[in-house]
């Protein structure tokens, strides 16, 4: 008897939704909705520890004209340029490899130059020590005539900024997921007694979309040193991400680079900046106040635990954040789970209950409900997919487990042996 066939497997849709649009209230623009996390979603984004697919690395770039040299690295093409200098695509001649050069072009007297050229060089060694597969790897740094340089790897990509502009839209899962990876390469980094101070879109770039590689470790260190800004007068990071302990000049800690890791999770659920204004003084004043619209008031498909993992994370108190990196990877963490579990998992429900409380003790200017069948839409879903899937399998006939088999067996020897002691 041949057995039955199995229908054919659905084709899997790209891991990449396109963005649907919600009706904007009075005056707004519309904002993107994110896609509904499905089962094959998570699958395909459970590792993103695996090696780069070959055509993602990129090709040697020796045979590139050379526009200058840095010691003895030769510049192929620029590749970007910030408010503290410029990031050259690169050439070692000796271990024939392709490289990011950094150079930190100063504009300060010749004194403070001194001082700053040797206090970077001091953050390069410590950032030199830190090796993991979430922070870009610094291979050399030294002084130069375009001053002071950092030679890193030449990674394959673009920043987060580029992708969010470019209308990259990653749903829940995928964000949670992102945003875990940078909590551990912070945590890992904070261990080390190394602080960013300056965690942003533009400092987090991303490999073939699913993994993130956190950039500038060190330089905005040095920017906010606790002797007081050492680049005072300097463009040394983006005001929408700082803390506000960071804006009054106080010390920064772990826990001011889990304030930048919520603001970005908040920019990422919402596609909006939590902290905005026409100017400076009106983008740290907001920073100061510290009451953005909670993520999931302004979209309501943002799952409201995450909306509150945001929320936490963003707490003017230092004291009401995160403690640590790690604190909120592991919240992220436990949400993924119970998304999968479902709503109506005993865990997942007081998890959402405890989150519930938490986002709506947040002073909010809009007052929009969260529809309930919203957040069971995801597991109904999938318990709907894996349903049919297991409709659509042919019925398995009844097989007896070994023992039976023995024990039935050893019943039919047993009962044979006796008839024939019987009749013999």
């Amino acid at each position: 008897m041949k057995p039955t066939p199995r229908p054919p497997a659905r084709p899997q849709p790209p891991i990449d939704f396109a963005a649907t649009q919600i009706e904007p209230g009075p005056g707004q623009p519309a904002l993107p909705l994110h896609p509904l996390p499905v089962l094959h979603d998570w699958q395909a984004l459970s590792d993103d520890t695996a090696p780069l697919p070959l055509d993602l690395l990129p090709e040697p770039n020796r045979s590139q004209p050379t526009i200058g040299h840095v010691g003895r690295y030769a510049l192929k093409h620029r590749l970007g340029e910030g408010g503290l200098g410029r990031v050259y695509a690169a050439w070692d001649p000796i271990l024939s490899r392709n490289l990011a050069i950094k150079t930190l072009q100063l504009r300060v007297s010749n004194v403070r130059r001194t001082a700053l050229d040797a206090l970077i060089l001091a953050e390069a060694r410590a950032v030199a020590s830190l090796s993991h597969p979430n922070i870009v790897t610094v291979f050399d740094a030294g002084l130069s005539e375009l001053g002071v340089y950092i030679a890193m790897e030449h990674l394959p990509g673009c920043d987060l900024r580029h992708l969010l502009n470019d209308g990259w839209r990653p749903d829940a899962l995928r964000t949670a997921k992102l945003m875990r990876r940078v909590a551990d390469a912070l945590d890992y980094a904070h261990a080390k007694g190394v602080i960013h101070c300056d965690i942003k879109p533009a400092n987090i770039f991303m490999i073939d979309r699913r993994k993130p590689v956190v950039l500038d470790f060190g330089i905005a260190r040095v920017a906010h040193r606790s002797g007081g800004n050492a680049l005072d007068g300097m463009i040394t990071g983006s005001p929408h991400y700082l803390a506000p302990e960071q804006v009054r000049g106080a010390a920064p800690d772990a826990r001011t680079d889990v304030y930048a890791m919520g603001v970005v999770l908040y920019e990422l659920l919402t596609l909006r900046r939590a902290f905005t204004g026409n100017t400076l003084k009106a983008i740290t004043e907001a920073v100061l106040q510290g009451q953005p619209v909670p993520a999931h008031a302004l979209v309501p498909s943002v799952p409201l635990e995450l909306s509150a993992i945001a929320t936490r994370a963003m707490a003017l108190d230092p004291a009401q954040r995160y403690a640590s990196a790690r604190d909120m990877g592991n919240a992220l963490r436990q949400w993924q789970v119970r998304a999968l579990a479902g709503p109506h998992h005993p865990q997942a429900n007081a998890a959402y209950e405890r989150a519930a409380g938490l986002a709506r003790a947040v002073p909010q200017r809009t007052d929009p409900e969260l529809p309930p069948q919203l957040a069971r839409r995801s597991s109904d879903a999938t318990r709907e997919r894996i349903s049919a899937r297991a409709a659509q399998r042919p019925a398995k006939g009844y097989r007896p487990s070994r023992e039976v088999l023995l024990a039935s067996l050893l019943a039919v020897v047993g009962g044979a042996a006796w008839l024939w002691a019987r009749w013999h």
